[in-house]
């Protein structure tokens, strides 16, 4: 028989104590179920409202809405880019160098060139003609600028009328003692004009706005001064507050300014103003939440109620939490309504900053939970909280210091094979061989962290002998500084580093045209900022003390001039003297050994892409007519050049030229090629692909499955791979007319590897398969054969070789990453947030001319999961404690 209850429950479905006896609910009561959701409702809700009464919390939303209230007045508005700004300058030496030939070159006194140096500011003048000397003068990026501008703003006041007066009112100017305007249409006539230009060139000045007639003016510029600036968007986003304009510096085209604002500026509000202040203050008013709990009277209180410990604390928790919630509720959709109303920029994944900022608090709360429990004391939760941010902080300095100074050096960046040996290019500018027999990295050129050195990506030129160059502080300028020699390694020599023949300036590729197994055979092309050259092999290995056998008996002699009227080693017909010649070579024109092959109607415009199309499956021996076709992805341009006849003593012709849709993406522009299809995009989400040598357009759409291509290979006729800038590697197919299908690429396989750095392409002899070699995971390499006889290619792995780490690399894996097993990634929720708020995976940071730059991956789900883990981890601990112990 039961014994009496002793207690009921009331109407309410809140059970009353009567006596320390323990409660009981009969189970055919109707209000069961409400009585077991019901009290731990009001567990959060007396959390919450404890969190309300704060002064704090109320101190904490007027700033938010004070910060809000300052920032809605920000706006955008966009105009015509029309100003020239340092960060625009790609090139400041060569800019420096062409502006000091107009002024001292008698020939170039009616070219572009001449008269815009003849309009050049006195001081500056006096600066150039030093330089054009042959004296070492340095010239800052701002001052080259603003005389541009200046010129920018005589072409408005000339259009307007004004100019005259103007003049005439500033006697004591450069302006006033020049006897002609800058500009001359029959003079620009030989530069070569962007569309653009042409058509605003045919406009009558009459009815061109006057931002049109700034931006006419730019772009006469840029044409009179050919591979010196960055390639900007005709349009800018310039930013208001109000009715005035922020300074014009930080003008940035609409592309560029949406995925700055969703993958910098919004992150960092999220990473340190949500992060840190908002996640502070909560601490400090949610601290007192769990000491208060357990008060004298308040636990027993809430003990009565039908609760269990373990729940009633989570209660408590999740009560705290939706305090915070409360606060960064009101920031973040205060921040989306700004982006949408003043920047036109509605990305509701803005919103996804709420669950990431109360995630990021619910991290530190777990903490300040048991200590609480423990201490029964407010000030000790909040000290418990700020320990573990700072153990965070501390964790991810020694983590950053090690990942920036011990693995991004040991990061392969490129690979060359020569022969049998595999040849690896790293981020810290080194150069390393595969030791086949220990299967490890021996350094050939040391890498060194921190260098502002760069080592061009090797090439090979035959089975024994490898090309490279290594640019003295040339990381973040093309020039660098001293000379440029180009780096033989030689397999007689240990594959030690050998000077060769003198590079052109500000090389940034070298390619390798027209390569047989003979050695000294075929040529390489040197591409810089501005130019393509091109020398002979047998020159190259001629250079280190290599006798090579010269088979062509017909070239011309040293000096004699090309049918363009250019010297084949350099001597350009405008060159008239040895200070003349150094001011060509400051411009990355040709040199003695390297000689121009890019046509004059052809001006390069960074980011460049060039492929050497694959030689055809049913090609013959002679496959010279294959491998000396070269495509440039010049800006928004495929062009193709081939050599009429000899490629070094020959000019080369451009044959085909295919616009493509201009992008502002940050993806990098890719481009590859086989004997039959080439595939180019400009960095957006779609693919080109073109067939033939004609360029005929085969297919125009997006990337399968939303890819986003960081780099493509050919590997046969219809057959590319592709590495994603989510470090993925697939096999891409193009699918031929007859396939009924809209979608002409076509993903068939991909590899069972990740976090791919660089790939490389080997193709056999009798064009039926193909070696892949990747580099994934820092410097793991892995080899796979592709067999593409069939519609679908199958991939098989040969070898997988993990080198073995160096004492510091150990260190990094198993010690640091226990600390970082161990600690939450709080700090890498700003990735976290930045993947969220932009949708994508990664981002592209720098990089030169020919280069993608450096890959920043996001890592979205693994600060989530060691979040997690340790928040279930605090609190289950907090949980037993709690329920085990006697308060």
């Amino acid at each position: 028989m039961l014994p009496s209850p002793t207690r009921r429950c009331d109407d309410d479905g809140l059970f009353e104590r009567r006596g320390n006896a323990d409660a009981i609910c009969f189970e055919n009561d109707p209000g069961r179920e409400a009585l077991n959701w019901r009290p731990y409702f009001a567990v959060v809700w007396d959390s919450f409202h404890a969190a309300m009464a704060s002064r704090v919390l109320w101190a904490a939303m007027l700033a938010i809405w004070i910060l809000l209230a300052m920032l809605a007045p920000i706006g955008v508005r966009e105009d015509y880019t029309t100003t020239f700004r340092f960060f625009d300058v790609y090139n400041g030496t060569r800019m420096k160098a062409m502006l000091a030939q107009g002024m001292v070159d008698p020939k170039q006194e009616d070219a572009p060139l001449g008269r815009i140096a003849e309009a050049m500011p006195e001081e500056l003048s006096r600066k150039l003609k030093r330089v054009g000397e042959g004296d070492e003068v340095r010239i800052p990026l701002p001052m080259l600028t603003d005389a541009l501008n200046d010129l920018i703003d005589q072409e408005l006041k000339l259009a307007k009328g004004t100019v005259d007066e103007e003049a005439e009112s500033k006697d004591d100017s450069k302006e006033a003692s020049v006897s002609r305007h800058w500009y001359d249409a029959e003079a620009w006539k030989e530069t070569v004009r962007l569309r653009e230009l042409r058509e605003l060139d045919e406009m009558p000045t009459e009815e061109l706005s006057d931002s049109l007639i700034r931006r006419r003016g730019r772009l006469r510029i840029e044409a009179a001064l050919p591979g010196v600036f960055e390639a900007r968007s005709a349009r800018s986003v310039l930013l208001t507050y109000g009715t005035l304009d922020f300074p014009t510096g930080f003008e940035i085209d609409r592309t560029q300014f949406e995925s700055l604002f969703n993958q910098f500026v919004i992150p960092m509000l999220v990473h340190w103003l949500l992060g840190f202040v908002l996640v502070f203050l909560g601490i400090l008013v949610t601290a007192s939440i769990i000491p208060d709990m357990l008060q004298t009277g308040s636990l027993h209180l809430l003990l009565s109620k039908p609760v269990s410990r373990p729940a009633l604390l989570i209660a408590k928790f999740v009560g705290g939490c939706a305090f915070v919630f409360l606060c960064v509720a009101q920031l973040v959709i205060g921040l989306y309504l700004i982006a949408g109303l003043r920047l036109e920029i509605w990305n509701p994944r803005i919103l996804w900053c709420i669950p990431v900022a109360v995630f990021l608090f619910a991290v530190f709360f777990s903490v300040s939970v048991p200590a609480g429990l423990k201490w029964r004391s407010p000030i000790i939760s909040i000290a418990a909280a700020g320990a573990l941010a700072a153990i965070c902080l501390v964790f991810s300095i020694i983590s950053g210091v090690f990942d920036t100074r011990i693995v991004q050096p040991d990061r392969i960046a490129g690979l060359v094979r020569a022969g049998e040996d595999l040849l690896s290019l790293t981020n810290g500018g080194g150069l390393n061989r595969m030791d086949e027999d220990q299967l490890q990295w021996v350094p050939v050129i040391e890498s060194k962290a921190m260098s502002n050195d760069r080592v061009l990506r090797p090439v090979a030129i035959d089975d024994d002998h490898v090309l490279t160059a290594r640019i003295r502080n040339g990381k973040f300028n093309p020039f660098g500084s001293g000379s440029l020699d180009l780096i033989v390694l030689a397999r007689d020599n240990d594959w030690k580093p050998q000077p060769g023949l003198r590079l052109p300036t500000a090389t940034e590729r070298l390619i390798p045209i027209g390569v047989t197994e003979d050695s000294g055979s075929g040529h390489t092309l040197a591409v810089n900022t501005a130019d393509l050259l091109i020398t002979h092999n047998r020159d190259i290995l001629s250079s280190i003390g290599k006798k090579v056998e010269d088979e062509d008996n017909d070239t011309a002699e040293d000096g004699d001039e090309s049918s363009d009227g250019r010297s084949p080693r350099g001597q350009g017909s405008n060159s008239i003297g040895a200070w003349l010649s150094t001011l060509v070579t400051m411009q990355g024109g040709a040199t003695e050994e390297f000689v121009s092959i890019l046509p004059r109607n052809v001006a390069l415009s960074p980011p460049i892409r060039l492929a050497v199309p694959l030689a055809a499956e049913d090609a013959t021996e002679d496959i010279s007519s294959e491998t000396t076709r070269l495509l440039i992805l010049n800006g928004s341009q495929l062009q193709q050049l081939e050599p009429d006849g000899d490629p070094v003593e020959n000019v080369w012709q451009r044959t085909q030229v295919a616009d493509l849709a201009r992008s502002d993406t940050p993806l990098p522009p890719v481009l590859a090629a086989s004997s039959r299809f080439v595939i180019a995009s400009t960095g957006d989400e779609s693919a080109r692909v073109f067939e033939g040598n004609e360029l005929n357009e085969f297919y125009v759409g997006d990337w399968p499955e939303d890819i986003a291509p960081l780099s493509i290979h050919a590997v046969a006729d219809d057959l590319f791979f592709v590495v994603t800038t989510e470090g993925s590697g697939h096999l891409l197919r193009v699918l031929d007319h007859d396939d009924a299908s809209e979608q002409r690429l076509q993903i068939t396989a991909t590899l069972p590897v990740d976090d791919i750095e660089t790939a490389m392409v080997e193709v056999a002899p009798d064009a039926t398969t193909a070696q892949l070699i990747v580099a994934h995971d820092v410097d793991r390499i892995s080899e796979f054969e592709v067999s593409h006889q069939s519609q679908s290619a199958d991939i098989s792995l040969i070898r997988s070789v993990e080198p073995e780490r160096s004492f510091w690399r150990r260190i990094d894996r198993y010690g640091i990453g226990l600390l970082e097993l161990l600690t939450p990634q709080v700090l890498a929720l700003g990735d976290t947030t930045a993947g969220m708020v932009s949708g994508k995976k990664a981002f592209i940071i720098g990089g030169g001319d020919m280069e993608t730059g450096e890959v920043v991956r996001y890592g979205i789900a693994t600060p989530i999961i060691s979040c997690g883990v340790f928040i279930i981890a605090m609190m289950l601990l907090s949980c037993i404690y709690f329920a085990r112990s006697d308060f």
